[in-house]
This record gives C-alpha cells, structure tokens and sequence, in this order.
C-alpha cells in the first residue's frame, strides 16, 4: 500500500473508522494495533456505533501521525486482521 504523501501533511490528526463484527472486541482490536504503532493516542477519541441490524460495529478513533510510514503500518495491520472487515 501506498498513501499519496503529498496530500498529507505531517504531523497531523486524522481520524479512522474501522468496522468489523459486532461479535468481535472491536475496540480491543482497535486499541492493540494504534497503540503499538502510536503511543500516545487519544484513547477517549474512540467512539462506536452499531449499525442499523446490528451485526457490525465502526470505531472511530482520531490518531496523530508523524510521517507516512506510521500510516501505512497501521492501515497494513488493520487490513491483516480478520476481525476488520472494513478501514476507512
């Protein structure tokens, strides 16, 4: 994966939303995976919502990242993880 690094710039906040389903810690999975590649994020940025049937769940979380490969590592492991069926 490649972000396009001009259209970022670092430092900067961005938030994620990530989805999987409601059976899966969400918020569990969410928090390992920017924790171990940003430290110091905002864990109470973190905010769910169900979906309308219920059977998935979003976390949104707001992560301040210092340069693009912070980014990419996160959107790497999130997209390995069976559990995330969606990041945005």
């Amino acid at each position: 994966m490649g972000i396009q690094e001009h259209l970022w710039e670092f430092p900067c906040v961005h938030k994620l939303k990530i989805m999987g389903l409601t059976s899966h810690p969400m918020v569990d999975i969410v928090t390992e995976i920017i924790g171990k590649h940003a430290p110091d994020f905002d864990r109470d940025s973190i905010t769910c919502k169900a979906s309308g049937s219920g059977k998935y769940t979003s976390v949104t979380v707001a992560v301040r990242f210092t340069h693009k490969e912070q980014v990419e590592a996160v959107f790497l492991e999130l997209h390995e993880r069976e559990e995330v069926a969606m990041t945005l």
